[in-house]
């Protein structure tokens, strides 16, 4: 979840959570090129997984970019490089497998539709979007966002208006959407009452990584380069979302402050089911 968020699941960044016992570092040289398309535009970890926390084109990332030899060890194939649109097919799979048993639509053909919409929310306003690859699988991937920058993807927009759509054909889909949206609105909600947007220009919207990445140092990565992106752009601070579904304690371990907490024993008009939510914050230089 990082990042902006979600409803029975994670939102935001966060959306997956790192463990902090992985500190592989990487070398130095491992090129990311920029996205042969990206001519148009564009919420960890030393390995996460993905029950722990969480693009298209690049608009604004450096042309290259460079990944810590160390982190390649486990296996010289793992790659970064530039999301391209047909990676979100793959993205949204992933997404399902790891939240998608934390929706009311869990094991229907719904969960798959919520699970889109997730990764399009977070998408929409992302401007720089990199994915892991291993031996050619998807391994992991970082959304994140600097205001002033452009977009990654503009058609994501349209895509999550379809999406929607397509949910509110059913009964089931359109009471998860609803309950989505309210999700969404509450860290919104966050976000106003901290006045966080005037203060961080970044957002880290989506972190996710495979369960079968799990050693390749593919989320210390992932987190790195993200924290590179948002210096190259002079970010003196960013935020993210999680919640009590992850493992927070990477926050920590990185050296986030946690600036904001929805506790769901204070709101049980939230719903039994509702995990506490946190908004945690820090800057590029002191997180890597």
């Amino acid at each position: 979840m990082i990042a902006h968020d979600n409803t029975v699941m994670n939102a935001t960044i966060t959306n997956a959570t790192p463990s902090a016992d992985d500190e592989s570092t990487l070398p130095e040289s491992t090129p990311i090129g920029t996205d042969p398309q990206r001519g148009v535009m564009s919420d960890v970890v030393p390995d996460v997984t993905p029950e722990e926390v969480p693009g298209v084109t690049i608009a604004s990332t450096p042309a290259t970019a460079t990944v810590p030899a160390e982190e390649m060890k486990p296996s010289q194939s793992v790659t970064y490089r530039p999301m391209h649109w047909n990676d979100l097919d793959d993205i949204v799979r992933e997404f399902d497998r790891t939240w998608g048993q934390c929706s009311a639509a869990a094991g229907t053909p719904v969960s798959m539709q919520i699970s889109r919409h997730f990764v399009l929310h977070y998408l929409e306003p992302t401007t720089r979007a990199i994915v892991a690859e291993l031996d050619g699988r998807f391994m992991g991937v970082t959304l994140s966002r600097v205001a002033g920058e452009p977009l990654a993807f503009p058609q994501a927009k349209q895509e999550l208006a379809a999406i929607n759509g397509e949910l509110n054909r059913s009964t089931l889909g359109a009471k998860t959407l609803s309950e989505t949206e309210q999700w969404h609105e509450m860290e919104l909600r966050m976000e106003r009452e901290i006045d966080i947007n005037d203060v961080a220009r970044g957002e880290i919207e989506l972190f996710l990584v495979a369960k079968s990445a799990r050693g390749h140092g593919v989320g210390g990565s992932l987190w790195r380069q993200a924290m590179d992106y948002f210096a190259n752009c002079q970010v003196a601070r960013f935020y993210l979302h999680t919640d009590s579904s992850c493992d927070v304690s990477f926050y920590d371990h990185k050296g986030l402050n946690c600036i904001a907490a929805r506790y769901a024993a204070d709101h049980p008009e939230d719903g039994a089911d509702m995990d506490d939510i946190f908004i945690y914050a820090g800057t590029p230089e002191n997180t890597r």
